[in-house]
């Protein structure tokens, strides 16, 4: 069972954080769906370890991102929300753009983050292997391009917790296309490239063989730029690997977690 909280930052700033389990303190950053309080993934990570999951700025009002302009901004965002928290050298685990967030965060800060977990990372280009346009993609058909199946799980098909009519699950993944869109759009790579080399926390990268989004080949990219990094390369599984492949993901990372 999660709860939620609301935390106030410097400057009068607020953000959502859910939280739950006992164990080991492992901070989630949450992908393109947002948060839910019936998160599978979460759900299980707290079977064994002490969640804290942020929900990224503007998923629940745009107005959040009026002043976070860049990847930077969303990088001091984070390191304020922690400070809140009161966390010191973390545990971070990022899915899809929370992974491209978590690479930021562990670049711009890389005292602060002890292990570094990328599930289906983007943040980078390659023009001969480009990442899918995410917004060519009517919202309707949104998930077509994410999951192996085409289709969304039953417990990831709504784009916010239930009970909500159509037009609610419409206006959130309307509002959380449009925070995405601000930090990855037209390309994802806003110099996470050139940051990548500062990461010095043991880092696991995992991606989806079958990734129609974001080509597995990325994998190799993230792996090649940080020092000692690991991969791991999930057979039968496209971007939503973690939730996909939950039993190998979950396995991959307690090795990793407790190593």
């Amino acid at each position: 069972m999660l709860t939620r909280e609301t935390v106030t930052l410097p400057g009068g700033a607020r953000s959502e954080v859910f939280r739950g389990g006992k164990g080991p303190t492992i901070v989630w950053l949450h992908g393109p769906h947002g948060l839910r309080g019936h998160d599978p993934v979460i759900a299980d990570l707290t079977k064994h370890y002490s969640v804290i999951a942020p929900l990224s700025p503007g998923y629940t009002d745009l107005a959040e991102i009026d002043d976070i302009d860049t990847v930077h901004d969303l990088a001091l965002h984070y390191d304020a929300v922690f400070d809140a928290l009161g966390l010191g050298n973390i545990t971070l685990v990022g899915h899809s753009f929370g992974a491209m967030v978590a690479a930021e965060y562990a670049a711009h800060y890389p005292r602060r983050v002890s292990k570094l977990v990328l599930l289906s990372p983007f943040g980078l280009w390659r023009d001969d292997y480009s990442v899918a346009d995410l917004f060519s993609v009517p919202y309707a058909n949104f998930n077509t391009m994410l999951w192996k199946d085409k289709k969304a799980s039953a417990e990831m098909s709504d784009p916010a917790d239930e009970p909500n009519d159509p037009s609610e699950k419409a206006i959130a993944l309307a509002q959380a296309m449009t925070t995405v869109a601000k930090y990855i759009w037209p390309i994802p790579d806003r110099g996470l490239r050139r940051r990548l080399p500062r990461v010095t926390a043991k880092t696991l990268i995992v991606q989806g063989a079958d990734d129609a989004f974001v080509p597995a080949l990325y994998a190799d990219e993230f792996a090649n730029a940080i020092k000692g990094s690991q991969k791991a390369i999930i057979a039968d599984a496209a971007h939503m690997a973690p939730y996909e492949k939950q039993a190998e993901v979950m396995a991959l990372l307690d090795g990793f977690i407790n190593k």
